[in-house]
């Protein structure tokens, strides 16, 4: 019976340190370490017995570098990456407004092939665009600001029209931290918060879910995995994760 795989990727080192209150929001990975660990990330993806189809990636720099990485591993390049606003981190003050006012502000499809991304597919349309105004925004799509509790939402939402639009190929989703967890904790369906398996996910850590034909679920197969990484960083550093998925 064939499965299908879904595998979220959290990216390496980034060249700016993301500072909650502080920024900066949309760092490049750092031009040594970072590709280093995005190789690390494509070539563990492009290992598996059952790699992706599929890329799914953020539209921060950071995301879709890894992307591109993981791509060309996979022997893909032309109309290989679908930027989905679904995926974009936590649109949260804390991570999105730095301390001058200055509000993070998404590069659009065509910024990112300018900045050289050209396996970005162009004819893909976001399936949970980010709505513009908040008080009229469709239910699950992003909007700045988010409630921890929306971003849940969001990322429910997300998943669903990922999965839908995917259509039974494998999935790999390059997001952030907030972002991925919260996908993972529907695709989970624990009972509760507190029973849940999903918790603080390091740089470069890999997680993968599966499901077959009769299966009533998604399996978590791998949580936040790091052992492909170089270094230290195999042992995983740098963790983050949600207030509400902090294990005490």
């Amino acid at each position: 019976m064939a499965k299908q795989h879904i595998y979220f990727v959290r990216y390496g080192l980034t060249k700016y340190p993301l500072v909650e209150d502080m920024g900066p929001y949309d760092s490049p990975l750092h031009p040594i370490d970072g590709y280093e660990h995005g190789i690390a990330i494509a070539r563990r993806l492009a290992a598996m017995p059952t790699p992706p189809d599929v890329v799914f990636s953020s539209s921060l720099h950071r995301a879709v570098s890894t992307s591109q990485l993981i791509v060309h591993a996979l022997g893909k390049t032309k109309n290989s990456i679908l930027i989905e606003d679904g995926l974009i981190e936590w649109l949260t003050p804390s991570l999105t407004v730095e301390p001058d006012g200055t509000r993070l502000q998404p590069r659009t499809v065509q910024q990112l092939v300018d900045l050289t991304f050209t396996e970005i597919d162009q004819e893909y349309k976001s399936v949970n665009p980010i709505a513009p105004d908040p008080s009229n925004a469709p239910e699950g799509a992003p909007y700045f600001f988010e409630s921890e509790e929306y971003l849940m939402t969001r990322a429910k939402v997300s998943m669903q029209k990922i999965i839908e639009h995917a259509n039974g190929k494998n999935i790999c989703i390059v997001s952030h931290t907030p972002c991925a967890q919260a996908m993972a904790v529907y695709l989970e369906d624990a009972a509760s918060l507190e029973e849940s398996k999903i918790g603080p996910w390091p740089l470069g850590g890999i997680t993968a879910f599966t499901k077959g034909d009769d299966d009533d679920g998604w399996k978590l197969e791998m949580y936040a995995d790091t052992s492909h990484m170089p270094g230290d960083y195999k042992n995983g550093l740098k963790e983050w994760s949600l207030p509400c998925l902090t294990k005490k």
